[in-house]
């Protein structure tokens, strides 16, 4: 089923609405209700008692069959308001379709009052479409407009959708976008669904959800966290709320994940800062401004090889900022955050020192930056050049794609997947 964004009359009009003079016009930005630390659940608990009625304090967890584990976290905060709740851990990676209208049965059947999503982005991407067909059944998924085009006027029978995420990358609690799986095609595609009603009303951050959450997970949501802030750093959707957020989040990811993955709880230094910088990632990227046609590429070539979202577009990250640079100079200013002086140096000499930055810290948190280096899976390169094709004209025909400044088309995404097999700098 195609999508609002596959459409050439969009594709047409997209180079307009993102120019700089019309984001200038346009500079909003979305944010929830963010509670931190360890009372973070106590104080959410009471304003929910406050603001609804006692018949009416009805909630459905969303979880995973890992995050079910989390729901005896909020459990005693749930009776202490005498909140009645139902446990739905039907969610799915990559959020197929079905598991949305399974979920949107479960509504109608309990009709809850407040969604709380237990989770990574899977978990928290799934409780907002299921929010969208409880409310909407009608509502063609992949038709849903940005809110430019048209309000959903959600919120009618859900009051609260509440986001605890259990992974330090996605930023999903913070995104007014989510990413869902149209099984229809083959191969499966990933498709963004973005509005400004899917974000959250309330974020809990707590370090309880992450602490425990295993090294290959904290580095791969970490790199994505990293590919969300560099990659919306380096478009020309930026403004002085996002660039400034954007290196601020660098900083602490630089900084943060490789203290969080080496040493997991046992540095909840490390898990807390981890947490905001997610958060302010996704606060930077999706929704608010836009990622990177890193993930664009990374959505191809993640689903087609079942590779982590995260593993997949923090390898794009150093071809995106390389194609990039042909046109713009914005990424010199993120030389400094890596330790590199910009006095008196060639721009080809610099870029390549950034590139090259990039790909070390990467490596220094065990992440991949070609594709004939990813372990799990490993891909052979017959497979990988034989899919190539359709790694171009998903990646092309990618949501992210809209709001690449350089323009780009089938045969350029084709060659960037090109190099990306062995690791060679854009030079094109």
């Amino acid at each position: 089923m195609p999508t609002w964004y596959e459409s050439k009359i969009i594709k047409d009009l997209m180079p307009i609405l993102g120019a700089r003079a019309v984001r200038g016009l346009e500079t909003n930005f979305f944010l929830s209700r963010i509670y931190t630390g360890k009372s973070s659940l106590l104080r959410v608990a009471r304003y929910l008692e406050a603001v609804i009625e006692k018949e009416e304090r009805k909630a459905l967890i969303i979880t995973d069959s890992f995050t079910q584990k989390f729901v005896k976290n909020i459990e005693d905060y749930l009776k202490l308001i005498d909140m009645d709740y139902k446990v739905w851990s039907g969610v799915l990676p990559e959020v197929p379709v079905l598991t949305i209208d399974e979920g949107a049965k479960i509504c109608e059947q309990y009709h809850p009052k407040i969604l709380i999503a237990i989770g990574g982005g899977s978990v928290i991407d799934t409780a907002k479409m299921v929010l969208v067909k409880y409310e909407k059944p009608k509502q063609n998924l992949f038709m849903i407009l940005p809110s430019i085009g048209a309000a959903l006027g959600l919120r009618k029978k859900i009051k609260y959708l509440i986001a605890i995420p259990t992974t330090a990358g996605t930023g999903s609690e913070i995104a007014t976008a989510a990413l869902i799986t149209d099984t229809t095609r083959d191969p499966p595609k990933k498709i963004e669904v973005v509005h400004d009603e899917l974000l959250a009303d309330i974020t809990i951050l707590d370090p309880e959800f992450v602490k425990d959450l295993p090294p290959f997970l904290t580095m791969a949501t970490g790199l994505d966290a990293l590919a969300h802030a560099m990659g919306s750093f380096t478009t020309n959707w930026g403004n002085p709320y996002f660039d400034a957020t954007n290196k601020t989040t660098i900083e602490e990811i630089i900084k943060y994940l490789p203290r969080s993955y080496k040493y997991g709880g046992r540095d909840i230094e490390a898990r807390s800062h981890m947490q905001i910088a997610s958060t302010l990632a996704a606060f930077g990227s999706y929704g608010n401004q836009a990622p990177g046609i890193n993930h664009a590429l990374g959505h191809s070539f993640g689903k087609i090889f079942g590779v982590h979202h995260g593993i997949a577009v923090s390898m794009f990250l150093p071809y995106g900022i390389a194609f990039k640079a042909k046109i713009t100079d914005k990424w010199i200013q993120l030389c400094p955050i890596f330790g590199i002086e910009t006095e008196n140096k060639k721009r080809e000499s610099l870029l390549n020192e950034l590139i090259q930055s990039i790909k070390d810290f990467i490596h220094s948190v065990d992440g991949s930056t070609c594709v004939k280096d990813i372990k799990d899976p490993k891909i052979q390169k017959e497979q990988y050049f034989g899919k190539i094709d359709k790694l171009a004209d998903y990646a092309l025909n990618d949501a992210v794609t809209l709001t690449t400044y350089r323009p780009i088309n089938e045969d350029l995404y084709r060659k960037i997947f090109e190099f990306a097999w062995d690791g060679r700098i854009i030079d094109f």
